[in-house]
């Protein structure tokens, strides 16, 4: 059983590397990471002998961040977590990045909880190796899912998202968007598949779980850029109203994500073309009061509140800013400021009570 230095067991006859298509060739660089030497040894002799020569291995996610930066690597095999890893937060960053928003990302772990496999599902693993593992489960795991070809249901969203790029491209800015429509309106959307991996997950179907999982996080992608080109197909028609509610759209299922980058960008986009839209601002101040920029996100709030200034909510988002601010007084009277305006909002009251009573 992997890992054991003394694991003699030939790979399965069934292991060429010419039978897959696949991106993943015998010259990809394959990164390990785990802290246990013993493990790290055994996985990358394992995972040697399956045909991939060129491999990485390193202890913490710390040197695991500077090998993505300095190498080109295919394929990445990381502990869940340990004292100095924390693979659910390596391969949050690593979906991040353009380079590497597909490639395949194996988790291993003693034990995976259906709380575990709901995280890593949702940060977009490939999949799950419950360890120690023998040589032929890492064969199945990694080689056959490395063979597999693209789900259809993927493979028709990227031919859509195609097809209507080029009819944008020929000018034809209507039939653009109807292809594009055909497909943020298909029932097979991130949504349900999300729903499949939940309900996988509690049933203790934790590869089935997986499955539903990556392909939830790969339409996400998808129906953000497909929402994105759907907003400059309607700019270019003059309709700058449905413009901004689409690239807004795919701004927000960045954000749900925690693709702030991606977020800000299109954001930012949405600015320079001269909308003055609330939700653009707000969803501004979210993204800098996240990165602790306390001034920036003040000052996307108050550009909200001048186009409504009785919008509650960011009266209250400007409260929690004073609040990581340390000034009390100031958060006090915004979130006041909020119940005023609307009378039921349970959140600031909550807050308004912690700080009379101390709390805060």
């Amino acid at each position: 059983m992997i890992p054991s230095e003394s694991n003699s067991m030939s790979p399965p006859e069934s292991n060429s590397m010419s039978q897959y298509e696949s991106k993943i060739t015998s010259q990809s660089h394959i990164l390990i990471v785990n802290e246990d030497p013993r493990t790290l040894t055994g996985l990358t002799k394992g995972v040697q002998k399956l045909g991939f020569s060129n491999t990485i291995s390193v202890q913490t996610d710390e040197k695991a961040v500077m090998v993505t930066g300095k190498k080109d690597v295919s394929c990445v095999i990381c502990a869940y977590e340990s004292e100095n890893i924390n693979g659910l937060s390596f391969l949050r960053m690593a979906r991040k990045k353009q380079s590497y928003s597909d490639i395949p990302f194996f988790l291993t772990d003693p034990a995976f909880t259906t709380l575990k496999v709901l995280k890593a599902g949702h940060a977009g693993v490939t999949g799950l190796l419950v360890m120690p593992c023998t040589l032929k489960t890492l064969h199945e795991k990694i080689i056959t899912t490395l063979g597999k070809p693209k789900e259809v249901v993927i493979g028709d969203a990227e031919k859509k998202i195609d097809k209507a790029s080029s009819l944008i491209n020929e000018g034809k800015y209507g039939d653009a968007i109807n292809e594009f429509q055909s497909m943020v309106n298909q029932k097979e959307n991130p949504e349900y598949y999300y729903n499949i991996g939940y309900i996988k997950s509690i049933q203790g179907k934790h590869s089935e779980a997986i499955v539903a999982f990556r392909k939830a996080t790969q339409l996400d992608r998808l129906f953000a850029k497909a929402y994105e080109e759907m907003g400059r197909a309607y700019r270019a028609m003059g309709e700058h109203d449905k413009a901004d509610e689409c690239m807004n759209h795919a701004a927000q299922i960045h954000l749900e994500r925690d693709n702030d980058d991606y977020a800000e960008g299109i954001l930012n986009e949405i600015l320079s073309l001269g909308s003055d839209s609330l939700n653009v601002f707000n969803s501004l101040g979210v993204i800098y009061r996240k990165r602790g920029d306390h001034t920036t996100a003040l000052t996307h709030y108050s550009k909200a509140l001048k186009i409504h200034p009785d919008e509650p909510n960011i009266y209250y988002n400007m409260g929690r800013i004073y609040l990581d601010m340390k000034n009390t007084d100031k958060a006090r009277e915004l979130f006041h400021k909020a119940v005023e305006i609307d009378g039921s909002f349970k959140e600031a009251k909550q807050v308004i009570k912690a700080i009379d009573l101390g709390f805060i």
